[in-house]
């Protein structure tokens, strides 16, 4: 995974998310197709790979 200092592109989280992922997130209310929609989910995305990328640094220092 890369460093959070280096998110994915919009376009490569938008493409990663299934057809399947999008038609349930559709019947809940949020539609990727939609700019505004789409702005929030990235951010999730982001947010979420940022947090896994500290946790990760974080254990490589502790275990050394």
């Amino acid at each position: 995974m890369r460093p959070a200092r280096y998110p994915r592109s919009v376009a490569a989280i938008l493409r990663s998310v299934p057809p399947h992922d999008r038609a349930l997130m559709r019947r809940l209310g949020l539609d990727l197709d939609d700019p505004a929609h789409a702005e929030v989910f990235v951010e999730g995305v982001r947010a979420a790979d940022g947090a896994i990328a500290n946790q990760e640094r974080w254990e490589r220092k502790r275990l050394g």
